[in-house]
């Protein structure tokens, strides 16, 4: 079954949850369950970063009413402002629960390259909850942030009278200054321009710093939700068990029946290999599917941005023209 990602997640069945501000479950009448409760600093033992204090973990699950199990389960930690920094996200469904799924091992190694490898005047432009993240443990200079929470992956069944999405920008964005909103949505629309269009705009929001961009392939949903408008992008998932030859062409082969001429790229996620596809062909000359491992990308012969890391879904880039 195809899954569509314009806006919101089109989500199958009734196990999706929402999220409220509180510490308690919810009365019945709420759509959700909610706990946030203090986890042990040992909560993260893949997530060590060496002069680094991860203080104030909490430990966050989601379940629907009545439901024994959590659907998702989240470690977070406060930064210096009070702001919730997601730092490993593990959904028990296959649609994403606000978040994509975030190992901790791979987070610490992304972090630790960060910290290793930018410099410490330099700037790294990402989106708000990987900023976080630099931020508070790669200790690098990650200035955007939005007091909106935009890109939150909020499945459609709980956004009817978006009760539930008002409460997760809410949450989300608590701390952050309204003014860091309106330059934050500038670097959503610099990724949805053109390279050349797109790295000037990145280069005006650096300041004349050094700048780095970061992204991860989860980005493309959070920007299909945050403009549907420009940017639209589905997923399916196809078996595996580890035969990645196979499935490609039994992916290749469903794209050609189904008539999909966008560009795509592919995630393995357990047992079964993720297709992301793009709706508009014209998307995949976006900055954004650009910077991303898409069938019709190179990140490698970008003109404007040096690909200087890659670990996963992460990559991150300098921003500048590329060495000769």
């Amino acid at each position: 079954m195809m899954r569509l990602l314009s806006g919101t997640l089109m989500v199958a069945g009734a196990a999706i949850v929402a999220l409220a501000a509180n510490s308690a479950f919810q009365p019945a009448e709420a759509p959700y369950e909610f706990r946030m409760s203090h986890a042990s600093p040992d909560a993260l033992p893949d997530l060590k970063p060496p002069g680094v204090e991860l203080a104030q973990l909490e430990r966050l699950e989601w379940k629907t009413p009545g439901a024994r199990t959590a659907v998702a389960t989240a470690i977070v930690m406060r930064d210096a402002d009070g702001r919730l920094v997601p730092l490993d996200w593990q959904n028990a469904v296959t649609e994403p629960v606000f978040f994509s799924d975030m190992c901790a091992a791979e987070t610490s190694k992304v972090l630790t390259a960060i910290r290793e490898h930018v410099p410490s005047d330099a700037v790294v432009l990402s989106w708000w909850d990987l900023s976080r993240r630099i931020r508070s443990v790669a200790q690098r200079q990650a200035p955007l942030d939005d007091p909106l929470a935009r890109g939150l992956l909020t499945p459609a069944a709980w956004s009817s009278g978006d009760f539930a999405s008002d409460r997760q920008r809410t949450l989300w964005g608590a701390g952050v200054p309204v003014g860091d909103g309106d330059v934050f949505a500038k670097f959503i629309d610099a990724l949805l321009l053109d390279e050349e269009r797109g790295a000037a705009v990145l280069t005006e929001i650096s300041g004349g710093k050094t700048a780095y961009v970061a992204v991860h392939l989860s980005d493309i949903s959070k920007a299909a939700a945050v403009r549907p408008d420009i940017v639209s992008i589905a997923y399916r998932d196809f078996p595996s068990a580890g035969h990645s030859h196979s499935v490609m062409k039994t992916v290749r082969q469903w794209m050609q029946e189904e008539k999909i001429e966008g560009a795509y790229a592919v995630e393995p996620m357990g047992n079964a290999l993720r297709l992301h596809y793009l709706l508009r062909k014209s998307n995949s000359d976006l900055l954004l599917t650009r910077l991303l491992p898409f069938s019709t990308s190179n990140p490698l012969r970008l003109d404007h941005l040096q690909l200087v890391y890659q670990h996963k879904g992460y990559w991150i880039y300098k921003l500048g023209p590329a060495k000769a």
